[in-house]
This record gives structure tokens, C-alpha cells and sequence, in this order.
């Protein structure tokens, strides 16, 4: 059970490995702070971050061994785009809902009831002139 919100933005954003984390625990801190304690804003912009990251490793031989720094990055980046566009998965699509309002007729009587809002005035009004330029 993640304790601190560092961990807890470590498991969103599938940084677990302790002996190679892609991200110190410095650069979650920053995260944390510059979105208020929000775990899910500083996951998403930690994940953005690993993204790059990732994106900067090429393909490396060494010896007898390969390392596939770009394929990594594409597997995250298809992880993550599974993520986001999936609604059981992302809890932000799940308490998403509509409204559109000025739609029905009593909406647009009661915005041209409100003094506060400014009236449109029709096309005809627009292009005819005031009718008296001169008065004070």
C-alpha cells in the first residue's frame, strides 16, 4: 500500500523498478508541488515526462548485448495512450458529463432578462443608423 503521494504517483505511472527508477524522487516532488498535491495532474505530467525521456534512448550495442531504449519508449507511449482513451481505465472519463446550456427557450429568456449580459441585436437594428446623431 503506497504510503507517501510520491509512491503513490510512482504506481499511476508505472515507475516501480527501485534499482533503476526513470524519475527521482525529486522530480515527483516538483510534480506534487506545481499541481497542488493532485496525484492524478502530477501522474500525468510525470507520464509526459518519462515519454520523453524514453524517447531520447536509441538502440545500443554493447558487446553481446542490445538495448532497445526506442521500443521502450513506444511501448509507454501505447500504454499510455491505452490509458487515457479508455473509460473503465481513466477515472477523468468516468465522472465526465454534459451540459449545454442556452439551448431552450426559458435559458434564452432568462439570459435576456439578466441586465448583466449583452443583448445581440438583430442584423437590421446593426446597420441602421441612431436616429437622432446630433442630441446631447
Amino acid at each position: 500500500m503506497p504510503t507517501t503521494l510520491i509512491q503513490q504517483v510512482k504506481i499511476e505511472v508505472g515507475d516501480l523498478d527501485p534499482a533503476m527508477p526513470i524519475l527521482t524522487d525529486a522530480e515527483y516532488e516538483y510534480f506534487l508541488t506545481k499541481n497542488n498535491l493532485s496525484v492524478r495532474r502530477a501522474s500525468l505530467d510525470a507520464a509526459k515526462t518519462i515519454l520523453f525521456k524514453l524517447s531520447m534512448r536509441t538502440r545500443e550495442r554493447v558487446d553481446i548485448f542490445d538495448i532497445y531504449g526506442q521500443q521502450a519508449a513506444q511501448n509507454y507511449i501505447e500504454a499510455l495512450k491505452l490509458f487515457l482513451r479508455n473509460p473503465d481505465l481513466n477515472t477523468v472519463l468516468q465522472s465526465v458529463s454534459l451540459y449545454a446550456g442556452g439551448i431552450s427557450k426559458s435559458d434564452m429568456i432568462a439570459n435576456n432578462e439578466n441586465l448583466d449580459n449583452n443583448l445581440p441585436g438583430s442584423p437590421i437594428e446593426v446597420r441602421l443608423p441612431p436616429k437622432d446623431l446630433f442630441s446631447i
